[in-house]
């Protein structure tokens, strides 16, 4: 029983070295996997005339100089330059409301959107008109005493100066001042009268209101909110790049489109520049004044194109053709060459460079690091 035993354990411990061997042999076998590839890629790859590397296959594009119109393509948002407050300048109860008054209703210049009971403010108007009439009846009367009295003391003394006193003209001062009040209160009482209609001096359109008939309005205080319609703008990010690549922005005029159709394609122009960086985003915005803001709604998104300056040489590449920031490799006698461009402009999946010389081709194909400088087999030419 005791052999037996023995020889189980005996069994097991020769199968434990054996599999144990087996996972030296496999990570023995790993290392040297690894570092023959390693060692294969570190290998040059020529002699130093590139007799040895195998020729690389790439595609090229032959790019041709000319005129190009730097454009950048953003998005903006209609907005509303300032939202005015439906503040009546008097207080009373609203006896008529125009059809104007609500969301989104439009209103013309002076149209009349709420009238306030204007029976007290005439009687006003009356009150001061009366006690205007009597200021200057007042001051005629005094004026004709001042006469008379001037007459009596050049027939008394005559060649001698009369007093202030004699002469009336303390009185005459005051009954001056008098009229000036009293028409000044007549000319307040009219305003206010003018005041009991609610108007607003543009075309536009009203955001928000809160005026019903009957309801009674306290002088100053907002009832609602509108906006002109000419006032209506297009605000749009652009970064510190972009805004470069159409200096100078004001005065450039745009294309506009806006979403699923909301309102018809129109042309813009840019009116102002944002005065600072967002310190978020790091964004300025560039404001557009549309040629035709009728059609358009605060909040509506918009597809802005900006036209910039027109170069007049400029060199136009697929984006895969740029390697890195400013690089692109061409073939020039058979030879893979890095070449540093001066890119002028990027859009639409396209580099805009000075004209450079491109050799036999400008590379569009990826290209590993391991065959930059040697040779290559153009496989391809592709229209630019």
């Amino acid at each position: 029983m005791g052999s037996d035993v023995q020889d189980v354990r005996e069994e097991r411990s020769w199968l434990g070295w054996v599999q144990l061997a087996i996972i030296i042999a496999i990570i023995i076998l790993s290392l040297s996997l690894t570092a023959w590839l390693a060692a294969s890629s570190a290998r040059p790859a020529s002699n130093g005339n590139g007799a040895d590397m195998t020729a690389a296959p790439v595609e090229i594009v032959r790019p041709r100089a000319a005129a190009h119109t730097v454009r950048v393509r953003t998005t903006g948002t209609v907005r509303a330059r300032a939202l005015v407050n439906l503040t009546p300048e008097v207080g009373g109860q609203v006896v008529e409301v125009s059809p104007s008054v609500r969301s989104g209703a439009r209103f013309e210049a002076d149209e009349t959107l709420a009238l306030i009971d204007p029976r007290n403010y005439r009687l006003a108007v009356d009150r001061a008109g009366a006690a205007y009439a009597d200021a200057q009846s007042a001051l005629q009367r005094l004026d004709a005493e001042a006469a008379l009295a001037r007459e009596e003391w050049e027939a008394l003394y005559p060649g001698q100066p009369i007093a202030p006193l004699t002469a009336l003209e303390p009185q005459l001062e005051a009954a001056r001042a008098r009229v000036t009040s009293t028409r000044a209160d007549l000319q307040q009482a009219r305003l206010n009268l003018d005041r009991t209609r609610l108007r607003l001096p543009f075309d536009g359109r009203i955001a928000e209101a809160r005026i019903e008939l009957g309801q009674t309005l306290g002088a100053g205080q907002p009832y609602g909110e509108a906006y002109a319609i000419d006032a209506l703008e297009i605000a749009v990010p652009l970064s510190p790049e972009e805004l470069a690549r159409i200096a100078p922005a004001t005065g450039r005029t745009v294309q506009l489109s806006f979403e699923a159709g909301a309102a018809p394609a129109m042309t813009g122009t840019i009116v102002r520049e944002g005065a600072r960086l967002d310190d978020r985003s790091r964004l300025i915005t560039v404001f557009i004044l549309p040629d035709d803001p009728e059609s358009l709604r605060p909040g509506l998104f918009a597809n802005v194109s900006i036209d910039g300056a027109t170069l007049s040489e400029a060199v136009s590449l697929p984006a895969s053709a740029l390697a890195g920031l400013s690089q692109v490799r061409i073939v020039r006698d058979n030879r893979i060459v890095p070449v540093e461009v001066t890119v002028l402009d990027r859009s639409e999946g396209r580099v805009v460079a000075a004209p450079f010389d491109a050799g036999d081709g400008v590379i569009v194909s990826p290209l590993p690091e391991s065959v930059l400088g040697g040779p290559v087999t153009i496989i391809a030419e592709r229209e630019n």
